[in-house]
């Protein structure tokens, strides 16, 4: 499969980031990513975009400190995010081929290739197999702008306070006498 277009927004009502891929043969994936995934997918695509841009980095300037290297990284991301297109609008596909309903992913798989690409794995584990899901093989700089994206949507979201990424362990205290506690 391969990505032309990725779409990432938060939907208000559901609370869920939902994460539209276009393929170049006009058939569209559609996964849903709740915050719980995202806040937790969300620092392994910042390190793997650092481990793909500190390769091309340093490959003519070694570095032999891992500050060193995560700052030229970061400037080679920056770099590449500078020349993506985020302005062209998200063209609808021709066609579902996992149906209308996004799946809600429970699992997510990142493997780096040996040929540069990384293989991207989703899956939805909601119950007895057969679970649904599908790989896509993504070429760096679309990793990057996945990254940028998921880094955008929470934001917007606002999922970084700190009631949604500190949730408490304590029990809610108990409603006042013939009232709610919502």
């Amino acid at each position: 499969m391969n990505i032309h277009q990725l779409s990432l927004h938060h939907d208000v009502l559901h609370d869920r980031l939902l994460l539209r891929i276009n393929t170049t043969a006009h058939q569209e994936l559609r996964v849903w990513l709740t915050r719980r995934l995202a806040l937790g997918l969300q620092p392994h695509l910042e390190r793997l975009g650092v481990d793909i841009m500190a390769p091309q980095a340093t490959a003519q300037t070694p570095v032999h400190s891992e500050h060193t290297r995560q700052m030229m990284a970061e400037f080679k991301q920056q770099e590449n995010l500078d020349k993506a297109d985020f302005s062209t609008p998200y063209t609808e596909a021709e066609t579902l081929p996992l149906g209308a309903e996004p799946l809600l992913i429970t699992d997510v798989q990142m493997s780096p290739q040996t040929d540069g690409t990384i293989v991207l794995g989703f899956q939805e584990k909601l119950g007895p197999p057969p679970h649904r899901g599908f790989q896509a093989r993504v070429q760096p700089d679309l990793v990057l702008g996945l990254q940028h994206l998921m880094r955008d949507a929470i934001q917007k979201a606002d999922w970084l306070t700190r009631s949604a990424t500190a949730p408490s362990d304590e029990l809610p205290a108990a409603p006042p006498p013939g009232g709610y506690l919502n």
